[in-house]
């Protein structure tokens, strides 16, 4: 449910924005009022612990007036003065008490009259009990409301950073789909309008082709995640010689016109290494890893790579030479929508999805992907590991 002030009030952001104040807001009013009520309470515990003693005070000095006025006059009684105050107060908590060098009562030497202390000594330890209540209770609210309001918060800030992630995703899609379309139709009105020598004509139908392939490759990752979000991504995962499945897609892509910027170095292993993983799961992640090596690898600088067996599995790495990785953003470039800088000052292609999809899909094998740079401008490694087939891991 959104409250309608939200509703009515400028972009997701500042909708966004607006909510995190007024959760701060909540929150600190909050405790304000929680703190005046503890002090309030406490306030007012000592005063009433200090009326009754004030009371008591009272009531001891006219139980005292009173037994030595009536104790000139008249007998006590054959109970003595114990007697008298037990029928004559009997709403005096007191006791006798021994005060050395005073005789109150004539012929009683050192007796007097001492309030119990029972009734002030309960409400002193009521007013501690409450403290205790009120710290315990009280902490234990102040974290659980410190608790949601984080929880709110950390909640508010990720579908704030979403938001742009989806911001910059859809104005990548829309360079990604216009750039090959405005290509296509240029080529297409080209040759409209005038008939080219063969060769021009065989060139232009390659990079109308190869925009056709770079169209379908953006498609197909679109619908891939979609899969994945939704549960519906079938794999098929079989045995097969990860060298040899590896070079022939990276000759394959060597081919594609989409991928003409791309040089590969690859290094085999010179025995079959035998692996489980889903072919077309293979040719997918190879070629977001080759294509982002394409835009980030560096100007005229090879892709190595490199098939090898690392314990109990098989490894793929694909390093490049390029613009490298921060610390913080290995992790963060396999988010989904994920790019460095913004994206419309960016002049490299894509949409943030080829590394979130290549993570998502080796994982749908058993494997594992991961990033690894010696900093910016150092180059980065793509690291993909696969299970081993039960025969080739014994």
């Amino acid at each position: 449910m959104t409250l309608p002030f939200l509703r009515r009030t400028g972009s997701p952001q500042s909708r966004s924005r607006l909510l995190v104040a007024g959760v701060l807001a909540i929150m600190a009013f909050t405790i304000a009022l929680l703190a005046w009520w503890v002090l309030f309470h406490l306030r007012y515990s000592a005063q009433e612990i200090r009326a009754t003693a004030e009371h008591m005070q009272a009531d001891r000095q006219s139980a005292e007036r009173a037994l030595l006025a009536l104790s000139q006059r008249a007998a006590l009684g054959p109970g003595g003065p114990a007697e008298f105050l037990r029928l004559a107060y009997p709403q005096v908590d007191w006791r006798p008490g021994v005060r050395p060098g005073q005789e109150l009562v004539p012929g009683f030497p050192g007796y007097g009259v001492t309030m119990r202390p029972g009734r002030l000594e309960h409400l002193q330890a009521q007013r501690r009990a409450s403290i205790r209540m009120f710290a315990a209770e009280g902490a234990t609210f102040l974290c659980i409301l410190v608790a949601g309001t984080a929880l709110i918060l950390r909640s508010v800030r990720r579908e704030m950073e979403l938001m742009r992630q989806q911001a910059n995703f859809l104005s990548a899609v829309t360079h990604e789909l216009k750039s090959p379309l405005a290509s296509i139709r240029l080529f297409i009105e080209t040759l409209e309008l005038r008939d080219p020598p063969p060769e021009k004509r065989a060139r232009f139908l390659a990079n109308m082709r190869g925009d056709i392939d770079r169209l379908d490759g953006l498609v197909n990752n679109i619908l891939a995640v979609a899969r994945l979000d939704s549960g519906r991504f079938l794999v098929h995962v079989g045995r097969g010689d990860l060298g040899r499945d590896v070079a022939e897609v990276v000759q394959a892509l060597g081919k594609d016109p989409s991928q003409r910027r791309l040089s590969v170095d690859l290094a085999l292993p010179a025995a079959p290494l035998l692996a489980r993983y889903d072919l077309g799961v293979l040719k997918t992640v190879l070629r977001n890893l080759l294509d982002n090596a394409a835009k980030y690898g560096g100007a005229d600088q090879p892709v190595r790579v490199a098939v090898a067996r690392q314990g109990q599995w098989a490894a793929i790495e694909v390093r490049d030479q390029g613009i490298g990785l921060a610390a913080e953003e290995r992790e963060k470039i396999f988010q989904k929508f994920y790019r460095v800088g913004e994206e419309m000052v960016r002049q490299t292609e894509g949409t943030g999805l080829g590394l979130y999809l290549a993570r998502e899909l080796v994982r749908q094998v058993g494997g594992s992907i991961t990033a690894e740079s010696p900093g910016v401008g150092r180059g980065t490694t793509f690291r993909v590991t696969l299970p081993l087939s039960t025969e080739d891991s014994a």
